[in-house]
């Protein structure tokens, strides 16, 4: 029986096929390339590899390649019987993350519980766009924070991932000290793109500008120059360069160079939502955002989310419609939320409605409305996942309009 790199049983037919899923459970936790070619590998070894079929679909979904993550998932489910016991309870929860089970998150608890050194299952649940994070639970950085504390014992004292997952919430709560102190370690182990995003996102809680973009700018031009991480953290450097005072053309011309997702199209939640909330703070910031730029936004939109009911997506749309600001498409996106919030009465998607209608009342400069609508919701956007520079577009806007309405 072959192990993986936590001492974990794999149930495949050659050390071949073992090392390939290795590798490629290591480069999906790297963030720097998707680990598709290694974990395609290992079935090329070992066609019957169970958890390897898992694995690879998570990444192919995550990666936007969605017509080909249904057929694996269907051969992991198929091939359960020849697996341990840790891998068919894996399967179960990858299947249950990747349809969208409302179970997924307490399959994956259980799990963990029973076997705490299961990074794969483990990296499903923690992090902005986890399990946790997208459970409407408010208090889930914090939940994220004490899990992990929890683990500590299950991993070695030198694992980078760990670390830097650690540093990344210890910064999402405001423990900037612990944020740093596991930063700098993961990094001294490992200086990949994960452990680059856990630094980024310090700089900005920290605010710490110059030191932030002295960073990007440094590990942009080495080791990030083919990194998966690439297109987010050019997105912190305009965040950063946002904060200095530099003019909306100049990160127009940065989203034209490095954002578009005809030139860096990693994973295309990141690159949605990135795009979509730079696009909104220029908005924010006077610059009009040309038309077809707003549009082919949209349409990214309609490609990879073409139906609502993803939050974290679903605000990104309301941003991009409200850029644009085409009254037949706010009308449809807002009658639509609406209906879903009728539905079904979470207090989310009560928010999003209230989101939807906030921004429109925004961009037609009726800025009493737009406080009106947003003032009862920003906090609740904690229930939207992702970082907290992710949602502070959320809070933005608001002091915009509250300021429009002072002056």
């Amino acid at each position: 029986m072959f192990k993986d790199n936590y001492d974990l049983q794999l149930s495949c037919s050659s050390a071949a096929a073992g090392a390939a899923y290795i590798a490629g459970v290591d480069q999906s936790l790297r963030l720097d390339h998707p680990g598709i070619a290694e974990l395609e590998c290992a079935l090329g070894e070992d066609p019957e590899f169970a958890l390897a079929h898992a694995a690879l679909a998570r990444q192919l979904q995550i990666h936007g390649f969605s017509t080909e993550v249904a057929g694996h998932l269907q051969q992991a489910v198929a091939l359960k019987p020849t697996a341990t016991q840790r891998e068919q309870s894996a399967i179960d929860v990858i299947v249950a993350a990747a349809t969208f089970e409302d179970g997924a998150l307490g399959k994956a608890q259980e799990h963990i519980e029973k076997f705490p050194r299961d990074v794969l299952v483990l990296a499903h649940v923690i992090g902005p766009f986890g399990l946790l994070a997208f459970s409407g639970d408010p208090a889930w950085r914090e939940e994220n924070v004490v899990l992990l504390k929890a683990l500590e014992s299950s991993f070695p004292a030198d694992d980078w991932w760990y670390l830097s997952s650690r540093s990344f919430l210890a910064s999402e709560v405001g423990d900037l000290t612990g944020a740093r102190s596991f930063a700098e370690h993961a990094w001294r182990l490992s200086e990949n793109g994960n452990c680059a995003h856990s630094w980024a996102h310090l700089h900005f809680e920290e605010g710490a500008i110059d030191d932030g973009m002295s960073f990007i700018k440094e590990w942009a031009a080495t080791a990030g120059t083919e990194s998966d991480m690439r297109h987010h953290l050019i997105w912190h450097l305009a965040l950063l360069l946002r904060e200095t005072g530099a003019a909306t053309s100049e990160l127009m011309s940065l989203y034209e160079r490095e954002l578009d997702p005809r030139i860096n199209d990693p994973m295309p939640l990141s690159t949605f939502s990135d795009n979509a909330a730079l696009l909104w703070r220029c908005k924010l910031s006077g610059l009009e955002v040309p038309n077809s730029v707003a549009q082919d936004l949209i349409d990214y939109a309609n490609k990879h989310y073409p139906r609502l009911g993803f939050s974290f997506a679903d605000i990104h749309r309301v941003m991009s419609v409200s850029i644009l600001n085409d009254a037949m498409q706010q009308d449809a996106l807002i009658g639509e939320l609406s209906q879903m919030a009728v539905s079904s009465g979470t207090p989310l998607a009560e928010a999003m409605v209230a989101y939807a209608e906030g921004f429109r009342a925004f961009v037609d400069q009726d800025f009493a409305t737009a406080v009106e609508r947003l003032k009862p919701v920003v906090l609740d956007s904690v229930l939207l996942g992702g970082s907290n520079p992710q949602r502070g577009v959320i809070e933005e806007t608001y002091q915009a309009a509250l300021t429009a309405v002072n002056h």
